[in-house]
């Protein structure tokens, strides 16, 4: 249980981590008024290097994809970003 406390707390952390770069990227990309394909791809290098991070820096990434702690942590990190997206971006 404190497994599953843990991973979701710190995949949280991390969802909410990752939007703060997106949104830089964007705003960055839209002060400068380069073309949108340069923002894109920025935001396609930096996620990945984050999934790298992500995947590396967290204690779980020892367990298989189907284990229940990584689940959790990987639905946390979803929920966090479709809350921003679904609710935060509409309000």
């Amino acid at each position: 249980m404190k497994e599953m406390g843990m991973s979701i707390v710190l995949n949280l952390f991390l969802g909410y981590l990752w939007l703060l770069f997106i949104d830089h990227v964007v705003q960055i990309a839209n002060a400068f008024n380069q073309p949108f394909w340069i923002g894109g791809v920025v935001m396609v290098v930096g996620t990945l290097l984050f999934g790298e991070i992500f995947r590396r820096m967290t204690p779980f990434h020892t367990y298989k994809f189907t284990h229940p702690v990584r689940l959790a942590g990987v639905i946390s990190f979803g929920l966090v970003v479709a809350v921003h997206i679904f609710v935060v971006n509409i309000i």
